[in-house]
């Protein structure tokens, strides 16, 4: 156990832990001030909303793939009928 602390003394002398600090210091330094002058960049841009507005009837429309897929519009129950037993003729 002597031994293995001896040689972590000479590989790792007590003057590069300081040194890391200060690097790490500086890397923290760096980092608040891009991360700062991100976040004034942002204020630049103009946030729109380009989200729809809802419609409670989005599934029950004729051309909705919803509609097509749950066949509750009768064009998409005919629809489904003709492909299912179409696809039995097969």
């Amino acid at each position: 156990m002597v031994g293995s602390s001896a040689a972590f003394r000479i590989l790792f002398p007590s003057p590069y832990s300081v040194e890391v600090s200060k690097l790490r210091q500086r890397l923290d330094e760096a980092h608040l001030a891009w991360a700062r002058e991100w976040k004034r960049q942002q204020l630049d841009f103009k946030i729109e909303n380009i989200r729809f507005n809802h419609d409670p009837y989005w599934n029950k429309r004729a051309f909705s793939l919803q509609a097509a897929r749950d066949g509750e519009v009768w064009f998409w129950k005919v629809t489904h009928m003709i492909v299912f037993f179409g696809g039995f003729s097969i």
